[in-house]
């Protein structure tokens, strides 16, 4: 649940940031889930005159009709570097180890180019290729998100920011037309048999789209970020590549906020609140998800 590039510049300026982190997920009444949590910690630091990060997390869902819980790891693995004045560059990997059998193994290739100017104004674009081998056939997701942003005005009550990103997701699928059963008859007119079966599957293409503004104000030690995004999602990836979405579910828009207090020059406190409406697979209800996170980070 963090951002990869706003982090880089903690680990720039310090060398290096822990974040432990957790969180609540509550679902509403019409999902088959009922609740889950969620756990882990950041670590990023300078190295090779880049910010290498790393993430690891541990999420837990419980359903309503006594079902296993879907338990899963996460695990994210990134690098950037800044190329002159202006330019940074990153990419990296993200592997999800899950009892959901679909996604079990999936991983997530990611990279993007960002450029800064003093105003300042930046904009950039990401890039996302995600592998699901367990699907029959195997499920392969494509997500390019370009983005802008910068400074809208400078007063008593601090600095404001405002930033945003278009996020165009595109994957092929592939669906059974037709199944047919029969039984074989041996060679050389022997009388035994074999049972055969042949499945005929067509492919299609689903694409989605959505579009997400941010709100950034700071303040003395604080830090606030309000956002809202509208559109749909399926399979999206998040915060630079260390949020995926696996789960077969499509989103249909959301908002949050968080803020984040700078204790001192090593410590921060962040908490944050974000609320989407997805569509349940299991019973096809549309369903929202509740999500309170909290995180203290380190800079040393």
């Amino acid at each position: 649940m963090l951002s990869f590039c706003a982090m880089a510049v903690l680990a720039a300026e310090s060398g290096t940031t822990a974040i432990p982190f957790a969180g609540y997920i509550g679902y509403g009444s019409q999902s088959v889930k009922e609740s889950g949590y969620f756990a882990g910690a950041y670590v990023s630091t300078r190295l090779a005159e880049g910010d290498l990060a790393f993430q690891y997390s541990y999420t837990d869902i419980s359903y309503r009709d006594g079902s296993d819980d879907l338990a899963q790891n996460d695990v994210t693995i990134a690098y950037g570097k800044k190329y002159g004045e202006n330019l940074y560059i990153k990419g990296g990997v993200h592997y999800i180890d899950t009892d959901d059998l679909y996604t079990d193994g999936g991983f997530t290739l990611f990279g993007g180019v960002e450029y800064i100017e003093h105003m300042p104004y930046t904009f950039g674009a990401d890039l996302y290729y995600t592998n699901y081998s367990s699907f029959d056939p195997p499920l392969n997701v494509w997500q390019i998100s370009p983005y802008a942003g910068g400074r809208l005005l400078e007063n008593s009550y601090g600095s404001f920011y405002f930033s945003t990103r278009y996020n165009f997701i595109a994957f092929k699928s592939a669906k059974i037309e037709e199944t047919i059963v029969g039984m074989s008859s041996k060679m050389g007119g022997g009388s035994t048999r074999t049972p055969f079966s042949i499945v005929r599957y067509s492919e299609y293409t689903d694409t989605y789209h959505s579009v997400e503004i941010k709100l950034i104000n700071y303040y003395k030690a604080f830090k606030t970020v309000a956002a809202v995004w509208v559109g749909k999602e399926a399979f999206a990836v998040k915060d630079d590549g260390f949020t995926v979405f696996n789960l077969a579910e499509i989103h249909k828009g959301g908002l949050s906020l968080y803020t984040s207090y700078g204790y001192s020059k090593s410590v921060t406190i962040d908490v944050g609140l974000s609320y989407d409406r997805f569509t349940d697979t299991k019973n096809g209800e549309d369903s929202g998800m509740t999500v309170f996170t909290a995180s203290l980070g380190y800079s040393f």
